[in-house]
């Protein structure tokens, strides 16, 4: 026989016609492999396409077979609903079927696979274990995700039936979205609210009373050093609550009554004492302190010195 390009096949090479995989065509594959040590490219082109070595004299130069999971058998994603894999079963069902390829021995063997995948898949029980075999157990790695089904269930072996039946119920509960084996949440989830805020209401406290806890400044003897100017001198003064100010008070005078001092602006200022509420002013007596100088003015009040009384003859 001659193949497509009109050349003779090598010696030791046996052609019968097949059918390609997913073509309508037929070409010339090989029967069986050639004799060890020979070279196994053949010098010549199927349907244009160049073939690749199919073995080499040593054993370290042979293809390794890809790795296939169910969902790679049906060609379709891990996320595919039960209509996607119903629809790609029928499909490939009807191109691996044995009566419409007669000439091909391998599509018996991919017909076989595509209906263990989809005995498989199609019940959620089934897919929900091989899922989780794929995902966790050491059978359904990257490395070693086969189809064969004697790997992925072989640890089945070694269960006791008491184990067997809690491994079906709890699979069962996986498919059905129930998880009841989960740890204990550290808190109840419907207290988070409380959490929080009782939480940000700490911070807060915190914040407000640490000055007391640590500076005490709540004391009345509290003196701030970022505004303790000990070079500036303290003299002692009287708060004016017409005007609102500190005014210089001599050592061995007394401050004036509140009656004096508004006496003493309703003469001069009636305006400014008509302005004011005379029920928000003291009425007893003045606040007097020792202030810093530069926070006290020279005072403008000056008490009314009696008439001395007249002589009695």
């Amino acid at each position: 026989r001659r193949s497509v390009a009109g050349r003779h096949p090598p010696s030791g090479w046996r052609m019968r016609p097949a059918l390609l995989v997913g073509q309508g065509r037929r070409a010339l594959v090989p029967r069986r492999w050639p004799l060890a040590g020979r070279s196994c490219t053949p010098p010549f082109h199927v349907h244009g396409s160049p073939w690749r070595g199919f073995c080499a004299a040593t054993g370290a130069d042979k293809p390794k077979p890809l790795s296939r999971t169910y969902y790679d058998i049906l060609e379709i994603s891990r996320r595919a609903k039960q209509d996607e894999i119903k629809g790609a079963y029928r499909k490939l069902a009807k191109r691996y079927h044995p009566d419409r390829n007669i000439d091909d021995p391998e599509a018996e063997t991919r017909f076989k696979e595509v209906q263990e995948a989809y005995t498989t898949l199609s019940e959620p029980f089934k897919r929900a274990l091989y899922d989780q075999d794929l995902q966790f157990s050491t059978y359904g790695t990257k490395v070693t995700q086969e189809v064969e089904r004697e790997k992925w269930t072989e640890h089945w072996e070694k269960e006791t039936p008491e184990e067997r039946e809690a491994r079906k119920e709890r699979y069962k509960r996986y498919a059905a979205g129930e998880r009841n084996d989960l740890p204990p949440a550290p808190f109840r989830v419907s207290l988070t609210p409380v959490y929080m805020l009782g939480t940000i209401f700490g911070i807060f406290y915190v914040c407000v009373r640490a000055p007391d806890w640590f500076d005490a400044q709540s004391d009345p003897t509290f003196c701030d050093p970022a505004h303790d100017d000990t070079s500036v001198p303290l003299v002692r003064a009287f708060h004016d609550p017409v005007l609102n100010r500190w005014e210089r008070l001599p050592e061995d005078v007394d401050p004036p009554t509140p009656q004096e001092l508004y006496a003493h602006y309703r003469r001069r200022r009636p305006d400014l004492m008509a302005s004011l509420d005379l029920r928000l002013l003291p009425k007893v007596s003045l606040t007097t302190l020792r202030v810093p100088r530069t926070d006290a003015v020279k005072a403008t009040f000056r008490p009314m010195t009696p008439a001395p009384a007249p002589a009695v003859a």
